[in-house]
């Protein structure tokens, strides 16, 4: 595929206007002072891209949210030159799609949810893998993981390298973490391991041994990342997941902001895509946590790092 960031000089000023919608901080901030679920809806209405003047309860709200996304996604395939400045970022919702189907399959649902050839493909070759469904998801993760890879490879870009690198690490900690709570030898997790990332299997085998107490510590010799760090902290304080989610996404989102120094190209898509499902993410955070009476304080922990 002969693809140059050119392509994108018409495509990326337009995404610049849309990120002006983009739901601030300042604004967000704003909406967590407000305690009445109406007027965070009426706020959320205000200047953004949400219709959310009718809405009334969650269910009304997730509506609007799973509508919107979808709005954006067909707009974007519809202005980028090439499909794999959007597909990279959906394949996380086609593999979670195909993980549908083979668990209808499994309760004989009626349920149709329609797979494109490739996604049919791959189903096919977890399906004739052998062994309990541990083993098949931890194919797909890898093969999912593999696919994303190779599309940022396609779009020669080192900034969208970069973000599903991280990825690929985050993914590989948490399996270590998962792992070594389920007393599971250190073979187990070499089948859940997904190559691709910064950090090599070595690093995580080195690791399998040393004491919780001590892998935050470890980890940080090896990789620099002070997000990483505290929830590699976190997570030795509570084993919670909660935190250590949280914490990796906010470091995702720090390295997306250096988006915004590249004038045009693959990445002012991919970034305002991932900016967009962030903000998604945040608003469903914030009406359930304010619906529910959840306290400020862990709605802003949860809410973690904006875009803008």
């Amino acid at each position: 595929m002969n693809l140059k960031d050119a392509d994108f000089i018409t495509v990326s000023s337009y995404i610049r206007t849309m990120e002006n919608r983009l739901l601030t901080k300042s604004k967000l901030e704003s909406l967590i002072s407000l305690h009445n679920f109406s007027d965070i809806i009426k706020g959320l209405s205000q200047d953004t891209d949400y219709n959310f003047i009718s809405v009334n309860n969650l269910d009304q709200a997730e509506h609007i949210l799973k509508e919107e996304w979808k709005r954006v996604c067909e707009m974007l395939y519809q202005v980028t030159p090439h499909n794999e400045a959007v597909q990279i970022l959906l394949l996380p919702y086609e593999f979670h799609s195909l993980r549908q189907t083979m668990k209808e399959e499994m309760s004989q649902s009626h349920k149709t949810i329609q797979l494109s050839e490739e996604m049919k493909k791959i189903r096919s070759e977890a399906e004739a893998l052998e062994g309990n469904n541990q083993i098949k998801e931890m194919f797909l993760d890898r093969k999912m993981y593999e696919t994303m890879i190779k599309i940022s490879q396609m779009l020669n870009s080192n900034f969208i390298t970069e973000q599903i690198q991280m990825k690929i690490d985050f993914y590989n900690i948490k399996a270590m973490l998962r792992a070594r709570e389920m007393k599971k030898e250190a073979a187990f997790f070499e089948l859940c391991y997904v190559k691709g990332g910064h950090l090599s299997k070595d690093v995580f085998l080195h690791n399998y041994s040393v004491p919780f107490s001590a892998v935050a510590a470890s980890f940080s010799k090896k990789y620099c990342n002070v997000e990483v760090q505290k929830g590699l902290e976190a997570y030795e304080s509570n084993h919670n997941f909660s935190e250590l989610e949280t914490l990796f996404h906010n470091s995702l989102i720090s390295n997306l902001k250096n988006a915004k120094l590249i004038s045009y190209g693959p990445e002012v898509m991919y970034a305002y895509l991932m900016a967009k499902e962030n903000e998604i993410r945040q608003i469903r955070l914030l009406l359930t946590c304010k619906f529910r009476n959840i306290s400020d304080g862990i709605l802003i922990r949860k809410l973690g790092e904006s875009y803008v």
